[in-house]
């Protein structure tokens, strides 16, 4: 039995060598692997997570922050 350096060194080489066509089929086909599902949610969660730990985005009050974010403001290149 193959290592798994030596499978993912072989798909990497195998797909390489596919048509375009195949390759969106390949990358979907991957993505439903649970594996890497799971991976993206951990990513994020540890984003988040960093995000908190560090203090949040240092919004105080968010309502302010939101009136802030929406507020109209001239389109660059346009006068006001």
């Amino acid at each position: 039995m193959a290592t798994i350096m030596t499978v993912k060194e072989l798909l990497k080489t195998e797909i390489d060598y596919l048509d375009d066509r195949y390759l969106e089929l390949l990358y979907k086909i991957v993505c439903q692997f649970p594996r890497m599902a799971a991976k993206k949610q951990d990513d994020a969660v540890a984003l988040l997570q960093e995000i908190a730990d560090s203090g949040g985005l240092g919004i105080t009050d968010p309502q302010e922050w939101q009136r802030e974010v929406r507020r109209d403001r001239p389109l660059p290149g346009r006068e006001a």
